[in-house]
């Protein structure tokens, strides 16, 4: 008991310094919105936000033509990006990660993952969704613009969230490619020996066999058929890359979709190309930090460490295929998106179509053409809800309570009024049951909070130090065990002096040998009239005590 006594005693004074030191840190903002409070509404449900069927329904009738000011919410609008970036990065054996515009200046990432065995053709891909960072950067331009006093912290922290509590999600997409240098005309299988899924689907025996008879009649493949055994290699001159979609949907536990490429490789030979997407939505906490950086960040970026709350998606062959739009190239052929986009990773745009890298072989392919894959198609994925998005509604109350009610991206007021004169907006809203938004915030600086281990540590130290001393106070206050008459050590050795001795101390006169004897319960009592003596009496219980307790208000000699 004493040895914990003293080491509460020793560790008492640093705890005390700990709490006492203020954390950098984020802080919740007590009052974000004093000018009135500030509620978001996505003008759809949050069931319709994130669909797992993914079909032509949902692409925007603006996506039919590819210059169309629309052309932002097709999945066909990372091309440029993605094809930018292959042509850019393509031998630097550098990660992915693109950084993509949105609005008032924000910008997001679309990263994937780094494969250094160049004979595995797996990657993942993952990006913030466009409408929530759309959403994120025009709430912070509505912010300045208005100038709300939220734009004053020195660094404010912004985070929508669901008011409902649903989350907010992203696309994950997992793409695995195989090559095939010696194939047989008649079929072949897509890969899925490294596609991961959270209930473990890819691990049965099915078969995710193709017959090659589907993709023969697909442009750019007939002539990738002639008269082959099984086993010799395809050799014949160079050809553009061809490119198709597979549809899997008749496979029960099969990926989200299939593709397949037919590649030039330095041998001279052709490679055919058969990859398998699994695609899925997954919870993502964004945020923020506009006096840091204009980028949306994540809390948690890594996309396999919430792999149990996965949403698998299946994806229809008509929506793929508007990612792939036909153009004319620059030398006048005509290609595809996809197609020109692969092409890319060739050295030399004028020479015949190779796809190589320099001091590597054509092992490197798989994985090359599933990290392009992923990207473009998480990018398209992304994008989704933009289809039929058609803007997210900022409602502003004021002292008075009248509703000012903006679009976001747009600073102008009620302008027009587009709901009912004889309803609020917030009213109608929920009538409509829109999907409500909260922009929760923080700030950065100086604060005391119960977060860290040696802060949680040092709380609880300083809190048993003071439960001790309420214990003390409270044995002393109901016990009676308090007098000011013997406050000096002075005063305790004379009181000891005039004392009789107790056999207990024997053998003591020249020095205390026995560790016994400092554990001796030493009391008052008065022993005869008007006279108090220290007593030892081993502990006894109280009738068997020695003496009389002290009275209270009796005078003693």
């Amino acid at each position: 008991m004493l040895l914990a006594v003293f080491l509460l005693t020793v560790v008492t004074g640093p705890s005390s310094a700990v709490a006492l030191i203020p954390r950098l840190d984020w802080w919740d903002h007590t009052n974000p919105y004093p000018e009135g409070p500030e509620r978001a509404f996505m003008r759809y449900r949050a069931s319709d936000l994130w669909p797992t069927s993914i079909t032509k329904d949902l692409i925007h009738p603006g996506c039919a033509d590819t210059e169309s000011p629309d052309a932002e919410y097709c999945p066909y609008s990372g091309y440029k990006m993605v094809s930018e970036w292959i042509g850019a990065h393509q031998n630097q054996g550098q990660t992915p990660n693109l950084t993509i515009p949105s609005h008032g200046g924000v910008t997001r990432h679309l990263a994937s993952t780094f494969n250094n065995t160049k004979s595995a053709g797996w990657t993942i891909a993952s990006t913030v969704g466009y409408k929530e960072a759309w959403d994120l950067g025009a709430f912070w331009q509505y912010v300045v613009g208005q100038n709300r006093s939220l734009a004053q912290p020195s660094r404010p922290r912004i985070a929508p969230t669901f008011l409902d509590a649903s989350q907010i999600r992203k696309p994950v997409v997992q793409v695995e490619c195989a090559a095939h240098y010696s194939w047989s005309p008649l079929d072949f299988e897509l890969p899925h020996q490294l596609l991961t899924d959270p209930d473990d689907l890819f691990s049965n025996t099915e078969p995710w066999s193709i017959q090659a008879s589907t993709i023969r009649s697909q442009a750019g493949f007939h002539n990738l058929f002639p008269n082959v055994t099984i086993g010799e290699q395809v050799h014949t001159q160079q050809l553009p890359t061809a490119f198709t979609w597979i549809d899997t949907s008749w496979l029960v536990n099969g990926p989200s979709i299939g593709a397949v490429f037919a590649i030039n490789t330095p041998n001279g030979s052709i490679a055919l190309m058969p990859c398998s997407v699994a695609a899925y939505w997954t919870p993502t906490s964004i945020f923020l930090d506009p006096k840091s950086e204009l980028v949306i960040q994540e809390d948690n970026s890594n996309p396999l460490e919430d792999i149990l709350l996965w949403q698998r998606l299946s994806i229809a062959s008509d929506w793929a295929a508007t990612m792939n739009p036909k153009f004319t190239n620059d030398n006048g052929l005509e290609t595809t998106y996809i197609q020109h986009m692969m092409e890319r990773y060739n050295n030399n745009s004028s020479s015949p179509v190779v796809f190589s890298e320099p001091g590597h072989g054509q092992e490197s392919i798989p994985w090359r053409i599933s990290t392009a894959l992923g990207l473009y198609l998480t990018e398209a994925l992304a994008r989704v809800q933009s289809t039929f998005w058609n803007g997210t509604v900022l409602c502003h109350t004021n002292a008075t309570g009248q509703e000012n009610v903006y679009i976001l991206g747009n600073l102008n007021a009620n302008d027009p009024q587009w709901w009912p004169e004889d309803m609020s907006f917030t009213d109608y809203a929920q009538e409509k049951g829109w999907a409500e938004l909260k922009f929760t915030v923080r700030r950065y600086g100086y604060g005391w909070g119960f977060r860290g281990l040696p802060t949680k540590l040092a709380a609880f130290v300083l809190g048993l130090q003071a439960l001790l001393g309420l214990i003390h106070i409270g044995f002393i206050t109901v016990g009676g065990w308090s007098a000011k008459s013997w406050s000096t050590m002075g005063e305790m050795l004379i009181l000891a002096i005039n004392s009789t001795p107790s056999g207990r101390l024997q053998g003591t006169a020249a020095g205390v040998q026995r560790e016994r004897i400092w554990g001796e319960a030493v009391k008052i009592r008065e022993m005869r009239d008007q006279h108090l003596e220290l007593v030892l009496d081993g502990g006894l219980p109280p009738e068997r005590e020695v003496g009389l307790r002290p009275r209270k208000g009796q005078r003693y000699l």
